[in-house]
């Protein structure tokens, strides 16, 4: 088995030690890297010498792809390598990529393995002079994979993000950002961190940064959705987290809440509410809908979904516990003072549209 690591640096490990001096020689190594991202991990033999021998006459390019293949096969072992007069193949089991790892973890939602994987851009530093056509394929895998691991990295970020950890969730938006600067929903989870710990001033810069870049570059403008978040930021005060939620993640332990059993619709209906107000326009200037969470006492209502939003609070979404009230046991509630002033909000300042009505229909029944 050979293990490479593409994302960054290269690199190479068989069966676990470190690779022989000939495997790693340019043509070897991508060589092997180029069949296993090949479609089923084969290649025919003409398809090989025009990728990386070009250069050379015909008999010359055909003993420099069979030597190549010697020094894989001694490194993969019997029966990894197959091979004829007119194609080549390595086993699924010969050669291990980081890059499949990552697209595993990520599609479990595992993205803070997902992250780990990634160190730099595809083969970082690597390239095989005179070899126009791998040059070519060269350019084009990195590209995707810088996108990729952008993506895995903002979506870890987001996770951070929700459970208090701002100091790494920014590094993580840092780090997505030094692959590529383009992407937008790096620059927006960039300005959401930096505003929530306070940093105002550098969610602004950060914003100023990337629309002048975009413009000096591109010749483009932020997207409208940008420009909104980063507008908000600019006229609030300032963006908190609730106090608990901070505490807990001065510690490295994340939020101090009990287990979430049996509670994933109504959260997911509150989480509705909450997305409703984060990506309206109209959510921005707080005309928001009300969510509740209701239930007798000792249901979970602090503990359970609204515990688990409620730092979105700073989004402007508005939650009201509801419950029996201090002498009352009975689940007749709706006429509280609370209550009443969310519905109210509800029916006044109502988000327009499909949005608003399922908004105004999020109701989390906790019982």
């Amino acid at each position: 088995m050979i293990a490479v690591r593409t994302l960054g640096p290269v690199d190479v490990r068989v069966r676990g030690t470190a690779a022989p001096p000939e495997l790693l020689w340019r043509k070897n190594l991508a060589l092997l890297v180029y069949l296993a991202r090949s479609p089923k991990r084969a290649r025919t033999r003409e398809h090989l010498i025009g990728m990386l021998w070009g250069d050379k006459s015909d008999d010359k390019a055909r003993r420099s792809l069979n030597e190549a293949l010697r020094e894989l096969r001694r490194s993969t072992g019997d029966g990894s390598l197959e091979s004829d007069n007119a194609q080549v193949r390595v086993t699924p089991d010969a050669v291990q990529l980081d890059i499949d790892r990552l697209e595993a973890l990520a599609a479990a939602g595992d993205y803070a393995g997902a992250a780990d994987l990634v160190h730099g851009e595809f083969l970082e530093g690597f390239s095989v002079p005179g070899a126009s056509e791998f040059e070519t394929w060269l350019a084009a895998e990195r590209e995707h994979w810088r996108r990729r691991s952008v993506e895995v990295l903002v979506r870890r970020a987001e996770q951070l993000l929700a459970n208090g950890n701002l100091t790494v969730a920014n590094d993580m938006v840092r780090r997505a950002r030094g692959l590529d600067w383009r992407p937008e929903t790096a620059v927006r989870v960039g300005l959401r961190g930096l505003a929530l710990a306070g940093d105002r001033a550098g969610a602004l810069a950060l914003f100023e940064e990337f629309t002048a870049r975009l413009r000096r570059e591109l010749g483009a403008e932020p997207d409208a959705e940008t420009r909104a978040l980063a507008e908000r930021v600019r006229q609030e005060r300032a963006w908190r987290l609730p106090e608990q939620v901070r505490q807990a993640a001065a510690r490295g332990s994340g939020p101090q809440r009990g287990p979430l059993v049996g509670r994933a619709a109504e959260l997911a209906r509150l989480t509705d509410v909450w997305e409703t107000c984060r990506t309206s326009g109209r959510g921005a200037r707080g005309a928001c809908p009300a969510g509740r969470c209701d239930g007798r006492g000792g249901a979970g209502r602090r503990g359970g979904p609204r515990g688990r939003v409620e730092w979105r609070v700073r989004h402007r979404a508005r939650w009201v516990a509801r419950g029996p009230g201090r002498r009352r046991r009975s689940a007749r509630c709706a006429r509280s003072a609370a209550w009443a002033y969310a519905r109210r909000r509800a029916r006044t300042r109502p988000v327009g549209g499909a949005a608003g009505r399922r908004g105004r229909a999020a109701v989390a029944r906790v019982r």
